[in-house]
C-alpha cells in the first residue's frame, strides 16, 4: 500500500500529466490486452512493439493506470545502472564503475527519461546488456584490465555459445525500442575492426563468435524489416529524416555540419541542450558547469588512451550511439541519444577518477581518501542540481503542464468524481483527434472514456440524441457564441493562475433536437438539415461565418477505416463561389471528429470564410460537401438532381459588400 502510493506520487505527478506519445503507448498496451496484436505500431509515426508489450504485461498485473505505464521505465532504468555499473566495473575499475553508476542515478537526463513513458527508455539498459555478451565474447576474461585476453585464454562450447545468443538476442531487442538501434549497432563491428587492426590475435580468436551473434541477430530481423516493407505505413517516422538524407546524397553538408557541432554542444554549452519542453528544460545542456568539465576530460582521456581497446571501445560507443543528434540536430538528442547515454556519463567518470587521481598523486595523497570524499561531493551537487532542475525549474512550470496536457488530466479526474456516469459526455480541446486526447482519456479515465464525443467547441459542437448529456470546455477552446443556447453552466474549476490553461467549466448540453427538415442526404451516412450564415452579409477583406447542421445516420458509412489510427476521417467543406463558378475562399475542416460520432448525433459546424480584400462586392453562392480525408473521395449526395454530379449542395448565398 505505501510503496505503491509513494511510486503513484512520484511517476504520476512529475512529469505532470501525459503527452499524447505516451498515451499512445498506454493505449497500444490497451489494445493488446483486449486483443489486438500488432507486431509493430502505427501510432507516434511508427513504434517498436517491444515496449508496448511490456507495459502490457505490467497493466495485466498493475491495472490500466498511468503508474503501470511509467514503472516500466522505472525499472528498465534502474537496472540499467547496474549493467552498466557492471561493465565499467569488468572494463575499467570499480571506482570509474562506483562513480558512473551514481552519475547514472542522480543526473537530470536518466532521471527524465526513466520517468516518460516512452519506449526509448528501455534502450540503454538492453544496448549496455548487448554491450557486456559482446565483451565477454571480445575480452573475457579480462580481470578488470583494458586490454584484451591473451589469445591462449579459452572458454567452454556451451559458454561461448550462450553469450553468442545472449549478444544477439540484446541487439534484435534494441531494434524493437527504437529507431536509433539501426545505427547503434555499428558499435560491434567497428570495434571488431579495431581488433583486427591492432590486436589481431584477439581478432582472430573472436571474430567468428561476433559474426555469428550479428548473423543470427539479423536473421532474426527478418521478419520485422519484411512487415515494414508491407506496412510502410508503420514507420513514417523515418519520412522525417529524408531531408537530411538527401542533402547528404546530394554532396550538401553544410546542414549536417551545423547540426553535428550543435549536437556535440548539447553535451556541455547552455543554450545549445535540447529544446524540446516535454523532455528537457530548453537548452539545458546534459551537463553542469563541473561535470563538463570531467566529461570533457573523459574525452581527452580516452583519446589519450585510444590504443587500450576499452577506451576505444568507449569512444565508439558514445560517437555511435549519438549518430541519429549529429544528423538532425540536437532538439529531442535526449530521446535519439539514449544509446549513448551509458557511454556518455561513462565518460564523464573516466574523466572524474583520471583528474582525481592525478591530483592525489601529485600532492602525495592517499587515492582512496579523496576519491571518496571527491565522488561524495560531486555527486551530491549533481543531485541536488538534478532535483531542482527536474523537480522545481522544469516540473512545476506553466509550459511543461500544458505540454503533458495537465488541464485535461484534472478535467478527466473531476468527472470520475463530479460527472454523471452513463451520461453522454462532451469534450472540447485543441486536440481532438484520435490518436491525442482520446488516448489519454483511455490510459486515465478507462473504457468509459471510449464513448464521449470530442470537439474544438470555438468552432464544433455535438448534440448527443436522447438522454441530457454533458460538456466540459476548458480555457483553451472557449465555445462559439452561436452555441450559448445549448450550454448552461453548471460548475467552474480553476487550476493554477500561471496555466497556460487555468480552468474549465462543466455544462448541461442540451440534446438532439427533433429531426429537421432534410436539405441533403450525403450517403446514407449524415444529412445536412441547416445551413445559415450567422451575418446578413460580409465585406471583402473580412471573414464570413456559415453555420451547417448534421444529422448522424450511420457513422460507419463516412469513409474508410485506415491506418495509423483505423478510424474514419471526414471532412466537411464549403466552397464560395463566383458567377463563373470559381471558388474564390473555402473552408475544409470537421472539427467534431467522426470517428466519434453515433448514430443520431447533431453535429454543429463553423465554417469560417476568409474572403479576399480584392473581392468585387455581389452575391456569391456556397456550396457544401462531405469528403473522406484518407481517399479523397467525396461522399455521395442522393438527391437525383443535376447539381449531385459533383456532390455539391448550394446553401444560401452570401451577399458580401465593399470594405468601408
Amino acid at each position: 500500500g505505501s510503496t505503491y502510493l509513494a511510486i503513484r506520487i512520484g511517476v504520476a505527478e512529475i512529469p505532470p500529466g501525459l503527452t499524447h506519445d505516451e498515451a499512445n503507448h498506454g493505449r497500444e498496451a490497451i489494445e493488446i490486452l483486449d486483443g489486438v496484436l500488432r507486431y509493430y505500431f502505427p501510432l507516434n509515426y511508427g513504434s517498436e512493439p517491444l515496449y508496448s508489450y511490456t507495459v502490457a504485461a505490467g497493466m495485466s498485473l498493475l491495472g490500466e493506470n498511468v503508474v503501470a505505464l511509467r514503472l516500466i521505465n522505472v525499472l528498465f532504468g534502474l537496472a540499467a545502472i547496474a549493467i552498466t555499473a557492471l561493465w565499467a566495473r569488468h572494463a575499467f575499475d570499480k571506482e570509474t564503475a562506483v562513480v558512473t553508476a551514481g552519475l547514472l542515478a542522480l543526473s537530470f537526463w536518466p532521471l527524465a527519461s526513466s520517468r516518460e513513458a516512452l519506449r526509448a527508455g528501455m534502450l540503454p539498459f538492453f544496448m549496455t546488456l548487448a554491450v557486456w555478451f559482446f565483451w565477454r565474447i571480445v575480452c573475457d576474461p579480462c580481470g578488470g584490465q583494458s586490454e584484451p585476453a591473451d589469445a591462449t585464454g579459452s572458454s567452454s562450447r556451451w559458454r561461448t555459445t550462450g553469450l553468442v545468443l545472449g549478444f544477439a538476442l540484446s541487439v534484435v531487442a534494441t531494434f524493437h525500442i527504437y529507431l536509433a538501434a539501426r545505427v547503434a549497432w555499428l558499435l560491434f563491428p567497428l570495434f571488431m575492426l579495431y581488433l583486427g587492426l591492432f590486436y589481431r590475435s584477439d581478432f582472430r580468436r573472436s571474430w567468428r563468435p561476433v559474426l555469428a551473434g550479428l548473423l543470427l541477430a539479423g536473421l532474426l530481423l527478418v521478419p520485422m524489416f519484411l512487415y515494414l516493407s508491407e506496412n510502410p505505413y508503420a514507420q513514417t517516422r523515418l519520412s522525417m529524416l529524408s531531408g537530411s538524407v538527401a542533402e547528404v546524397a546530394s554532396g550538401e553538408f553544410g546542414s549536417i555540419v551545423q547540426n553535428a557541432a550543435a549536437a556535440l554542444l548539447a553535451f556541455v554549452w547552455p543554450g545549445y541542450g535540447d529544446q524540446f519542453l516535454a523532455y528537457n528544460i530548453p537548452g539545458r545542456p546534459v551537463f553542469d558547469l563541473i561535470s563538463a568539465v570531467f566529461f570533457v576530460a573523459g574525452l581527452l582521456v580516452s583519446l589519450w588512451r585510444w590504443r587500450q581497446p576499452a577506451y576505444a571501445f568507449l569512444l565508439l560507443w558514445f560517437g555511435t550511439g549519438i549518430i541519429p543528434s549529429l544528423v538532425t540536430g540536437p532538439t529531442a538528442n535526449t530521446t535519439r541519444n539514449l544509446a549513448a547515454l551509458p557511454a556518455v556519463y561513462l565518460l564523464a567518470a573516466v574523466g572524474f577518477v583520471t583528474v582525481v587521481r592525478y591530483l592525489a598523486d601529485r600532492f602525495n595523497l592517499s587515492r582512496r581518501v579523496v576519491l571518496t570524499f571527491a565522488a561524495v561531493a560531486w555527486l551530491l551537487l549533481v543531485g541536488y542540481v538534478s532535483a531542482r532542475d527536474y523537480f522545481v525549474r522544469w516540473g512545476e512550470t506553466a509550459r511543461v503542464r500544458s505540454a503533458y496536457q495537465k488541464t485535461l488530466v484534472e478535467e478527466l479526474a473531476y468527472l470520475d468524481v463530479r460527472g454523471v456516469a452513463g451520461r453522454p459526455t462532451v469534450i472540447s480541446t485543441v486536440y481532438p483527434g484520435p490518436a491525442h486526447d482520446a488516448s489519454i482519456a483511455l490510459v486515465l479515465g478507462g473504457e468509459e472514456t471510449t464513448g464521449y464525443r470530442w470537439v474544438d467547441a470555438r468552432r464544433a459542437l455535438v448534440l448527443p440524441e436522447g438522454q441530457s448529456a454533458q460538456a466540459v470546455i476548458p480555457y483553451s477552446t472557449p465555445f462559439h457564441p452561436a452555441f450559448a443556447d445549448y450550454l448552461h453552466p453548471v460548475d467552474t474549476v480553476t487550476l493554477r493562475e500561471d496555466d497556460l490553461d487555468p480552468q474549465f467549466t462543466l455544462y448541461e448540453l442540451d440534446t438532439a433536437p427533433a429531426s429537421a427538415p432534410l436539405l441533403a442526404d450525403f450517403g446514407s451516412a449524415v444529412r445536412l438539415t441547416e445551413a445559415r450564415w450567422l451575418a446578413p452579409q460580409a465585406q471583402s477583406g473580412s471573414a464570413a461565418e456559415l453555420l451547417t447542421r448534421w444529422e448522424v445516420i450511420d457513422p460507419g458509412k463516412v469513409g474508410t477505416i485506415q491506418p495509423p489510427t483505423f478510424t474514419t476521417e471526414t471532412v466537411f467543406f464549403t466552397h464560395l463561389l463566383d458567377e463563373a463558378g470559381q471558388i474564390v475562399s473555402q473552408h475544409d475542416a470537421l472539427d467534431a471528429p467522426s470517428w466519434s460520432w453515433q448514430s443520431g448525433d447533431v453535429i454543429l459546424q463553423i465554417h469560417r470564410l476568409n474572403l479576399p480584400a480584392e473581392l468585387t462586392p455581389g452575391v456569391y453562392q456556397p456550396v457544401v460537401g462531405v469528403y473522406d480525408r484518407h481517399t479523397g473521395e467525396r461522399l455521395p449526395l442522393l438527391d437525383g438532381s443535376e447539381a449531385a454530379k459533383d456532390n455539391l449542395f448550394a446553401a444560401p448565398e452570401l451577399n458580401v459588400v465593399a470594405n468601408s
